[in-house]
């Protein structure tokens, strides 16, 4: 799926492009190369180290070419998120502390050493299996829907703009996959925002109603309480509407840049392997650097019991300014960004090798 999303992106982000699509199998994400002939049309194949365009051949649609770079990207999407969630859990951590005002806000370090000391290296990966699961889902979700939608404007709609194409199709993969990534990060938050030196402390004085004294063994015992204490509802729609106010942003920024640049000559400079690993760290920051406020405050919503008296989007958004500011609304950054990094990195590099591994070079 990837290989053949990359090729449409590269598609639209090349000008007058026309439907005669063409790549090569030695390395899907690379630079794209425009020939023109006197009729204007135009060939654009994904050619990898400077190889030779002419060696291309049709782009294959086939339904075992889809299943295969689904696969791929599922695996690239829940490994690449398995390697880079220790970052993410700082960063929820930070965020978390940002939204209680009575707390003084701890910086990274302390974060870092109050999990390494109350939970050791586990404390890093509370959620991380739930999340691999989900984030193989949706990296299918999100590469699928941006595939098809590039698809149907390129054959059937009458927009000329490709930077338009590619942010339409971003969007609407980012809308349809916020059903599916909300109830998993709203697990995966909650197994984060725990703490379990505090609930020792406190047992005899067990608060339901806060959130960081429950205590859950693993991620499928925090879905279950979840469900049992605030309902189905909750676990499906508890902080959706932010979750989709944050992906149609993120997903758009994400799939323009990666496209920007996987048609650029950089692609051919930097080579086989290190393409992959550079363009997917500099597209994940270009999704999250202009949408985090919405990530902070989305975080703050589903970190919330729903079924207590709990702050609106609105209200979180009023509280963090008062409290911080504009500075607020970026507690947890720099973790973000270095998992941002690595994670993405990650995903379109494993992506790279097992597709490799699915579809030989002969």
């Amino acid at each position: 799926m990837m290989k053949s999303c990359i090729g449409f992106i590269g598609l639209l982000a090349c000008g007058n492009c026309n439907n005669h699509i063409s790549r090569t199998r030695t390395d899907p994400i690379k630079a794209f190369h425009c020939k023109s002939n006197s009729n204007h049309n135009r060939a654009i194949s994904i050619r990898g180290g400077g190889g030779d365009a002419s060696s291309s051949t049709q782009l294959n649609l086939s339904a075992a070419a889809t299943m295969s770079s689904l696969f791929a990207g599922s695996v690239g999407g829940a490994i690449g998120v398995g390697i880079a969630y220790p970052f993410d859990t700082l960063s929820t951590k930070a965020q978390v502390s940002s939204g209680k005002s009575d707390e003084k806000q701890a910086n990274l370090i302390q974060n870092i050493k109050t999990i390494w000391n109350n939970q050791g290296i586990n404390g890093f990966f509370e959620g991380v299996f739930v999340t691999m699961i989900g984030q193989a889902a949706i990296k299918s979700i999100q590469f699928a829907v941006n595939e098809i939608t590039l698809l149907y404007l390129e054959t059937n709609a009458t927009i000329q703009s490709n930077l338009l194409k590619m942010a339409i199709a971003g969007t609407l993969a980012g809308l349809l996959s916020s059903f599916v990534v909300s109830p998993i990060e709203l697990v995966k938050i909650r197994m984060q925002a725990q703490n379990k030196s505090a609930s020792k402390k406190n047992d005899d004085d067990h608060d339901e109603s806060d959130i960081s004294s429950q205590v859950y063994s693993n991620d499928f015992e925090c879905a279950k309480y979840l469900i049992k204490h605030e309902g189905w509802r909750a676990l499906f729609c508890h902080g959706l509407g932010i979750t989709i106010i944050r992906e149609i942003p993120s997903f758009a920024f994400y799939f323009v840049a990666y496209g920007l640049l996987a048609r650029s000559s950089f692609a051919v400079q930097l080579g086989n392997h290190a393409a992959p690993l550079v363009f997917g760290a500099l597209a994940g920051w270009a999704m999250w650097i202009p949408t985090y406020p919405a990530d902070i405050v989305k975080t703050l919503v589903q970190v919330q019991d729903s079924k207590n008296k709990m702050m609106g989007p609105m209200q979180i958004t009023a509280k963090l300014y008062r409290s911080g500011g504009v500075k607020a609304f970026f507690d947890g950054l720099e973790p973000k960004l270095v998992r941002a990094a690595v994670k993405h990195a990650a995903t379109f590099w494993v992506y790279e090798i097992v597709m490799n591994m699915l579809r030989p070079i002969p």
